[in-house]
């Protein structure tokens, strides 16, 4: 199943890129909100293989996954990989400069189930893929307008 949302923000692209690449900010946002976030690498400075372990409960159940900066390419691309018991997904960031103080954000969300449970419940998500889109598209938004807030102050 594949997510796919463009965003025009009012920042320019360095800052869009800093802001999506804030991990220190993200890993201390998911354990605001009530997951165990551990980082699983060494590395000192950002590059590819970062990865980290998050366990937490979400929709009635305890969830662990593992994430990983698959790409890092500023001021323009990032991705990661993230995989679960019964799900991958790969999540593709892409910051294109439409001028000195604006920039579009493309992400890009693909969801690939691992076993039989995963694909029956993942052929239930694509009868209300209409629902989910809008969803995603409302959360997109309103994130790249807090980008976009940070940047105007």
């Amino acid at each position: 199943m594949n997510f796919e949302n463009k965003q025009d923000i009012n920042a320019p692209v360095e800052h869009v890129f800093q802001q999506l690449s804030d991990f220190d900010f993200f890993e201390s946002y998911a354990m605001r909100m009530g997951a165990q976030v551990e980082r699983m690498d060494i590395f000192t400075q950002t590059q590819p293989g970062m990865c980290w372990a998050v366990k937490g409960h979400f929709r009635g159940k305890d969830r662990n996954l593992e994430l990983t900066l698959d790409s890092y390419y500023p001021p323009e691309a990032l991705s990661y990989f993230c995989t679960t018991k019964s799900l991958n997904a790969v999540i593709s960031l892409d910051i294109i400069p439409l001028s000195r103080t604006e920039s579009r954000m493309k992400i890009v969300v693909d969801v690939i189930a691992k076993g039989l449970s995963a694909r029956i419940a993942m052929q239930s998500a694509k009868l209300a893929k209409k629902s989910l889109d809008r969803k995603f598209d409302a959360r997109m938004h309103e994130f790249a307008n807090i980008i976009g807030e940070k940047y105007h102050g």
